[in-house]
């Protein structure tokens, strides 16, 4: 074999990637499953809980900024927590206006005994990416999202139910 034979790439197919997509999507539900399971609340949720572990309280708008997500999306989130009584919300001293949130002690014990959600794991791997191979997925990924069609609204976190659709009071005439 010739010295540049050895060097052409071999060719790649569209299944190759399909299954790389479909490994990716498996590996990342079977983890979000687990983390259901042990813990009995979302990938997500756990992501939100760890992020407010190590501060006495954060706003919701730093903890959707450390999330990658947009603030209506963790505010869902976040409501679900506290219903659960995992975080509570507390008028900041500085200023009236604003909300903190922190762990109960129920959140805290709840972050203890969890595994590292997918979330944690994804960003960690993403972040062990160099930057040339993060700009070739985003790329690749934006490219795949238009040639699907989908639209480019929010898609919220991993494995997070959006929040049920209230139905809108009838127009007045």
């Amino acid at each position: 074999m010739t010295r540049s034979a050895s060097r052409r790439p071999l060719p790649i197919k569209v299944t190759d990637a399909l299954r790389g997509i479909r490994r990716l999507v498996a590996t990342l539900q079977a983890s979000a499953r687990t983390i259901e399971q042990r813990t009995g609340i979302t990938n997500a949720q756990l992501f939100m809980l760890r992020a407010l572990e190590g501060q006495r309280t954060m706003s919701l708008g730093d903890l959707a900024d450390l999330a990658g997500a947009q603030q209506s999306t963790a505010s869902i989130i976040v409501q679900r927590l506290v219903t659960a009584g995992l975080v509570r919300r507390i008028r900041s001293a500085e200023d009236a206006r604003r909300v903190d949130l922190s762990l109960t002690p129920k959140g805290r014990r709840k972050v203890r005994d969890a595994p590292v959600p997918t979330t944690a794991r994804l960003l960690e791997a993403l972040r062990a990416m160099s930057a040339a191979e993060l700009r070739a997925l985003v790329a690749s990924l934006e490219v795949l999202h238009g040639r699907l069609g989908a639209d480019g609204d929010d898609p919220g976190m991993l494995f997070e139910s959006p929040a049920p659709r209230t139905a809108r009071p009838p127009k007045r005439r």
